[in-house]
């Protein structure tokens, strides 16, 4: 049987119409998508659609379709007759084991099978499943697939459902029929096959076949993007695969709700250190569906992560992808450590398998796109230099668009071409431009120490993006610059900027008489501490010269390509910020256009054009999942640094919870008693003076002259308290962070990346802050 005739409920699996596809069921669906999908051997078969059946039983329409397909069955072939119900193999529940599944089935004997799988929907055990994962019966389709007598059948968990781990693929099989092992009739025999090399622990009876599994398996849980349990079987010595389904323990995010937990689809290690200062509180769904949009693009999956709305950068991403391109694991977490900060002595440090060839192909689509841009290489270079203002006539262009559909097609004729655009031109003035910021710290001090190379790095910065809100509020108090300039420059900065849902500066009039009042207040002078940072520099520089003379010429270009590449990159996070600045004028222009106003935040950028296009379906999502963010907000900062499965509710019960690390399963009975504080040395200087505890910008005006800020996080919200204090300490952040970049250029000491200092340290304590070794000390009174 083909379908050559178009039928209405009976379907090759390989050839199933896409307006059909709803309607065949979970297992029909994952088996249709394998065998159009992906490289592996899927046994083959038809599709019965659910619309097929009713109250247990064919209906007279399609007894005409099935009857016809069970005549062209092959009598010399046996069959598997398997439920697939609407919602079986799905990301919530499996319903594993459920429904009737009859094996081995002659052809006289298939409408007999249909019969038991269909009437199986309504048994006890099936309603009693329902009942406990609140699902409900949406119908059952069936699958009809040729039989394959098997050698060994069994299953695979790509992840260990347990922990989570994905380094080795963790699987379990019997001789025969997989059911034995399903009703426990059988014994299981344990295996398990490295994800990354394909290294086997087992019996040695099934050795063989393990590589032509793993592959399969891998590529299975590639194409799905989740954790997947798969069902297979050997035959003929040949290796099949029988079913695949997501593992729903490991859910990484339930969409109707926007509940998300990245922590539980995979064990990895998570840094808040530098995402943590730019998202300083839970992104709402909408900046979540952009920065998954992002890991996409980059080909880095889960590469920015999120537990309870609190994003994470997931280093495993990096390192993996290190360690497939020849790397060890300690190499691979070494070069990430001035992104990352501090990793505790002893944890086993997660891998994850990397598919060097799909990451290749997505950064060469994203050099190369296919809407390609037709930009020179000048006119690339002059539209980075032109970004600003070509961002400011895109929000002037949205704000008087009038309809839906005018939105939409803006962004489909206007906006989309000019991101292809923008990507391309960035990528191209990148180049190896930010290279220098990982390593010369390190090439510095293998030449004198580590005092000498934080003291060099500490003042060559000069001005850099950051620091502009806070020097340039001095020109105009000084009448050296309007503020309508003002505003026109730095307007953008804001302590939550690439958060969506959060208003920027430039939409208060207010702002800059705000701006100007608090600086006049402080009494600082932030153009000469910069000089005094500047002249500290010198004197380092000119020591380096006077004590390695060989070194001078060599020095020089060090310190000038690391300027170069600071400024770059913070230059480019300014132009970033003007980007979201623009998606958000857009999305507020569709939440106003179609009477929501800012809930549309609660709904995911693909709703949102769907939203355009007339399908307000999606506005019934936004209720629920305002709820869930209202809930996130509650929650105090998690911690710093998180691997293995987090579960936030239980850390938060915990009285001695800790904020600077949590491991799973990690023995911290060593842990009690330590006081001092240790991180990574952010700026040079030592310091004695009073703690000032404070966890929100909302309460930066407790900060009196000279206290000492602890804190979880500074960004570019904050700098304007930083005149203030004699020296800064935080939970998050390294040598590149915002933090240490800006104290040292005003020469504040600073400890950054303590994980735990806000937890540790009490508004009041003396202590000692050491920023050139990286130590805190409290003093005993």
């Amino acid at each position: 049987m083909s379908n050559e005739v178009k039928n209405t409920f009976v379907f090759l699996l390989d050839q199933v119409p896409s307006d059909r596809k709803a309607l065949i069921g979970g297992k029909a669906l994952s088996l249709s998508r394998m065998m159009t999908e992906l490289k592996v051997n899927v046994p083959g078969g038809y599709a019965i659609s659910c619309e097929a059946f009713s109250n247990g039983a064919i209906r007279d329409e399609a007894k005409t379709e099935i009857v016809s397909l069970v005549a062209s069955l092959d009598e010399d072939l046996t069959y598997a007759v398997r439920s697939s119900a609407i919602n079986e193999d799905g990301a919530k529940a499996s319903f594993a084991g459920q429904y009737e599944t009859v094996t081995d089935v002659p052809k006289a004997g298939i409408m007999d099978a249909i019969g038991k799988v269909i009437a199986s929907v309504g048994s006890a055990t099936v309603k009693e499943y329902e009942g406990s994962f609140s699902q409900e019966d949406l119908g059952i389709g069936v699958v009809i697939q040729k039989f394959v007598k098997p050698e060994f059948a069994g299953v695979v968990f790509t992840s260990d459902p347990i922990t989570g781990a994905d380094d080795q693929l963790v699987g379990s099989y019997v001789h025969g029929e997989g059911e034995q092992l399903v009703s426990g009739n059988a014994n299981a025999k344990e295996f398990r096959i490295g994800a990354i090399k394909y290294s086997y622990e087992g019996p040695s009876e099934f050795v063989k076949y393990s590589k032509k599994l793993g592959k399969y398996c891998l590529a299975i849980r590639r194409n799905y993007g989740v954790p997947m349990d798969i069902e297979w079987a050997v035959s003929n010595r040949k290796v099949y695969i029988l079913q695949a389904r997501p593992i729903t323990t490991l859910q990484r995010i339930d969409t109707a709700t926007y509940e998300v937990n990245g922590s539980k689809s995979n064990k990895q290690l998570l840094t808040r250190t530098n995402v943590g200062e730019i998202f300083m509180k839970p992104v709402s769904p909408m900046t979540f569906s952009v920065l998954e949009k992002i890991n996409e693009m980059l080909g880095m999956p889960d590469w920015l992560n999120n537990i309870y709305g609190q994003e994470y950068m997931n280093v495993s991403v990096i390192a993996s992808a290190l360690v497939a391109y020849g790397k060890t694991v300690d190499e691979a977490y070494d070069l990430t450590k001035e992104l990352t900060g501090y990793i505790p002595e002893g944890v086993v440090k997660p891998i994850s398998p990397f598919d060097k060839k799909a990451f290749r192909k997505t950064v060469w689509r994203l050099i190369f796109p296919k809407e390609k841009s037709k930009l020179s290489r000048k006119e690339k270079h002059q539209m980075v230099k032109d970004l600003s203002e070509l961002c400011d006539q895109h929000i002037e262009k949205i704000k008087t668009i009038e309809t839906s559909k005018e939105l939409g097609a803006y962004w489909d004729d206007v906006l989309q071409p000019a991101l292809n655009d923008g990507l391309a031109s960035i990528m191209t003035e990148s180049g190896m431009q930010l290279v220098p910021l990982f390593g010369t710290r390190k090439k510095l001090a293998k030449v004198s120490d580590d005092e000498m190379a934080n003291r060099l790095l500490g003042g060559c910065v000069g001005v850099v993006e950051s620091m502009k809100p806070m020097l340039l509020l001095e020109d105009v108090l000084a009448g050296k610059m309007s503020k309508e300039e003002y505003v026109k420059i730095c307007g953008h900065r804001a302590i939550n900027e690439m958060e969506l849902m959060e208003p920027h500066p430039y939409e208060d009039p207010s702002f800059p008489d705000n701006a100007i009042e608090e600086l006049r207040e402080s009494g600082t002078n932030l153009h000469a501490m910069l000089k005094l940072q500047e002249e500290a520099f010198s004197e380092a520089l000119s020591e380096f010269k006077s004590s390695y003379p060989s070194k001078a010429k060599w020095v020089d270009k060090k310190i000038e390509k690391y300027r170069n590449a600071n400024a770059f990159r913070e230059e480019i996070r300014s132009k970033g910020v003007r980007i979201f600045c623009v998606f958000r004028e857009y999305i507020r222009r569709a939440g106003a256009l179609n009477d929501i106003g800012d809930d549309i935040f609660f709904l995911m950028y693909k709703e949102m054009f769907a939203l355009l296009k007339g399908d307000r379906s999606v506005i019934k999502l936004i209720p629920e999942r305002k709820k869930t963010y209202e809930r996130y907000l509650t929650y105090p900062p998690f911690p710093n640094l998180i691997i293995g499965r987090f579960d936030p509710d239980e850390w938060v019960k915990d009285p001695n919870r800790r904020t600077d690390y949590f491991v799973a399963d990690l023995d911290r009975s060593a842990e009690e008693g330590e006081s001092d504080v240790k991180g990574f040395p952010g700026a040079a200087g030592v310091v004695t003076g009073r703690a000032k505890v404070i966890l929100s910008i909302d309460d930066i005006d407790k900060i009196e002259k000279g206290d000492i800020l602890v804190t979880t996080a500074t960004n570019i919200g904050w700098t304007l308290a930083f005149p203030k204090v004699s020296a800064i300490v935080t939970d998050i952040g390294a040598p590149l962070s915002h933090a240490a970049i800006v104290a040292r250029e005003f020469g504040i000491p600073a400890v950054v990346g303590c994980g735990n200092a806000t937890t540790v340290l009490k508004t009041g304590d003396l202590i000692t802050v050491d920023g050139a070794h990286g130590k805190v000390t409290v003093i005993k009174e």
